[in-house]
């Protein structure tokens, strides 16, 4: 694979992200970003109504913020880890720092991007996340 050629584009069906922001410009951006990079592309605004679109479309990777009304991204991401595990979490925040990056590694976040971030940057966190998704193991975990 040539350095320049997404991992996106490479496989037969190309590898889905969900995009979590409350903020409709910025999900407006990553989906832009992600869809020119050959990934597709789905979005929610909250926590709210989140683990149904989870289960049945399983993404392959999940961007999320950290700072959204309701529930925080730090909770989202949470479940999201306990309930679908191998899912990489990218964790996307303007209001980060050290402790802030700790705690979302502790909570299971794959990666942790700060705002502002530089498109290549993201592109590669997200191609990586994507690669080590979990084939099958993804999936929402049973209570059972």
């Amino acid at each position: 694979m040539a350095d320049h050629e997404s991992v996106a584009t490479t496989a037969a069906h190309p590898a889905s992200v969900l995009i979590v922001d409350d903020d409709t410009e910025m999900r407006a951006l990553l989906r832009d970003v992600l869809e020119r990079d050959g990934f597709r592309v789905r979005e929610h605004d909250s926590g709210d109504g989140l683990e149904p679109l989870l289960a049945c479309c399983t993404p392959d990777a999940v961007v999320l913020d950290k700072e959204m009304r309701g529930a925080s991204g730090l909770e989202i991401l949470s479940t999201i880890c306990q309930r679908h595990p191998g899912m990489p979490v990218v964790l996307v925040t303007a209001f980060g720092g050290p402790d802030v990056e700790a705690e979302a590694r502790r909570r299971g976040a794959a990666y942790y991007i700060d705002k502002p971030f530089r498109v290549a940057r993201l592109l590669e966190v997200v191609r990586a996340a994507v690669s080590q998704a979990t084939p099958g193991v993804a999936g929402p975990v049973s209570n059972t």
